[in-house]
């Protein structure tokens, strides 16, 4: 019988809104304090290797005008440098997401620890640094496998996407392991999946859109996690996993 009502169990995309707008206009300090580290760590790798990207694309706008002229001796020059140009970029991109990129899935697991305290509308006991450590390790490698789900196939990377929405979440609030938080995650969607894409999209598009403004995204990063909190609350409570 439990299991029919976790089935069936219904989320509403304007409630998941309202509720997370309610949590964040009263947690915001925090949310988009912690929201703002990460857009510093976001941003300093891309100011890092802004001029070698610049002058990668100078080289290849070269090398195209070298093929579009058929000059074979200019592009002959061009080459060797454009080899050395991509090689300098890829090995700073590397080095940055072998370093920044497990430390900003930290503090985006923090994020979403904040952003659920903010759903509760309380502050509960921190979860140790090796736990968070844990979690983000998780978070770094279903990370990867979306991404490649997604190269590959964008469908079945949507969909593997929205069945592992709430795994960081469910690791923090219910001091699960990896695999168990995997198998609750795809059993909480079970029935929401439209619903919750709707929402993934939606917070692609606030984040999207606060592009432009640069400094916005800060807050909106901080307001779509709690969609997302908001949206894993209504779902673990109102579909009796909170006491599993």
């Amino acid at each position: 019988m439990q299991e029919s009502k976790e089935t069936e169990m219904k989320i509403s995309v304007t409630r998941c809104y309202t509720l997370a707008w309610k949590s964040f206009s009263k947690w915001w300090i925090p949310l988009c304090l912690i929201s703002g580290i990460i857009f510093v760590f976001e941003i300093v790798p891309r100011i890092v290797v802004r001029a070698d990207v610049n002058e990668l694309k100078i080289t290849a706008r070269s090398s195209l005008t070298a093929i579009s002229e058929n000059d074979l001796a200019k592009l002959a020059e061009i080459s060797p440098k454009v080899r050395a140009q991509t090689t300098r970029l890829m090995g700073k991109i590397t080095r940055f997401g072998l370093y920044i990129f497990p430390f900003i899935a930290l503090l985006t697991i923090i994020l979403l620890m904040y952003a659920n305290w903010a759903v509760k509308n309380r502050q509960e006991t921190r979860r140790p640094l090796t736990t968070l450590i844990y979690i983000a390790l998780v978070h770094v490698m279903l990370a990867i496998g979306k991404l490649l789900a997604f190269f590959f196939f964008f469908f079945p990377g949507a969909y593997l996407y929205v069945k592992l929405f709430f795994v960081s979440l469910i690791m923090l609030e219910g001091g699960k392991g990896a695999g168990e938080a995997i198998k609750i995650s795809w059993q909480m969607t079970r029935g929401n999946f439209w619903e919750l894409f709707l929402i993934v999209v939606m917070n692609t598009g606030i984040q999207f859109l606060s592009l432009p403004t640069v400094i916005g995204t800060i807050p909106a990063t901080g307001f779509v996690n709690t969609a997302r909190a908001a949206a894993f609350r209504m779902i673990w409570e109102e579909g009796s996993y909170a006491g599993r």
